[in-house]
């Protein structure tokens, strides 16, 4: 059971903070977006997007196990969100904008695979975003 809660918070999370990790949300704060009246646009262009709501409806275990994941896996997002709102601006101002939206759209879409039930390894979106953080480093 605890082990297809964890399953389920990471496969949640990833889709929820994928916009923290790929630099989505960092790009977004330094357009100034980030104030209250945007707070709804936010959570739903970022955050609670199709993808995050597919995901959520898909996920396996009754009613209870459920809730928790989505819980954790929400409390973990936000989280990562707010870090790259927060400290996202200046660390992009280090990395080429083009290698790190590549790696993005990659690692989205090879999330939107392991949602489809395609059997690749779990991690490899997250491998994908470091590996695009990395080269965006070496590229700038």
């Amino acid at each position: 059971m605890v082990n297809s809660i964890i399953n389920q918070i990471n496969k949640l999370t990833l889709i929820l903070g994928i916009g923290g990790m790929n630099g989505t949300i960092s790009l977004a704060s330094l357009a100034s977006l980030f104030k209250m009246e945007n707070a709804f646009m936010i959570s739903v262009l970022f955050m609670a997007g199709p993808g995050a709501i597919t995901t959520a409806f898909l996920l396996d275990g009754d009613m209870k196990e459920r809730i928790l994941a989505a819980l954790f896996a929400g409390m973990i997002a936000t989280i990562i969100v707010v870090l790259a709102a927060g400290i996202g601006t200046k660390a992009i101002s280090f990395l080429n904008l083009n290698v790190l939206r590549i790696s993005g759209g990659i690692a989205v879409l090879l999330i939107g695979f392991l949602i489809m039930g395609v059997k690749i390894p779990d991690k490899i979106p997250l491998g994908i975003v470091l590996l695009g953080v990395v080269l965006g480093a070496i590229l700038k």
